[in-house]
């Protein structure tokens, strides 16, 4: 039987929000600590905890495939359209061996905002990439299903649901 997956050093993020908190742990795809951040008013702790341990911690290999298929697409535009100097093996790399140019440090967790019945939850993975440094990266995802990899852009759950997903 393995372990509850726990998130440590949880607390309040804002002083003015006190719904609003964080909590470190591991993310199994990039094998790093990260910080998580979700509402309490929208997904409490056990919620969030299972979450990580079951769905993001435990992605299927078509999801990992899928990830790293869209991170090779545009990574692949990103290069051949600038000259900037990448680190080597950069070019070459496909495959899972394309997370090795990528890091995560946060990753929010969101429930659908038009339908607080709604059991899946939304995650965005932000982080950086050896190709797009200037514009950070998000893998936005509705339960493990990958919905889209891209620089950053900063939409939060509205990058994953829109007002039809009720």
């Amino acid at each position: 039987m393995t372990d509850s997956f726990h998130l440590e050093r949880v607390g309040v993020e804002e002083p003015a929000d006190e719904n609003r908190v964080s909590g470190y742990g591991l993310l199994e795809l990039f094998q790093c600590e990260v910080e998580y951040r979700f509402t309490t008013e929208d997904i409490c702790l056990e919620e969030a905890e299972w979450y990580i341990q079951n769905v993001l911690n435990r992605l299927p290999d078509d999801t990992v495939n899928d990830i790293c298929n869209r991170v090779y697409e545009w990574k692949t535009e990103k290069m051949s359209s600038d000259t900037a100097d990448y680190p080597a093996g950069l070019a070459e790399v496909e495959g899972r061996g394309i997370l090795a140019f990528m890091a995560v440090g946060e990753v929010e967790l969101y429930r659908n905002p038009a339908n607080s019945d709604d059991q899946i939850l939304g995650a965005i993975l932000g982080g950086s990439t050896d190709w797009d440094t200037e514009n950070g990266m998000e893998i936005v995802m509705l339960g493990h299903q990958v919905l889209e990899v891209r620089e950053y852009l900063g939409y939060g759950e509205f990058a994953i649901w829109t007002e039809s997903d009720e």
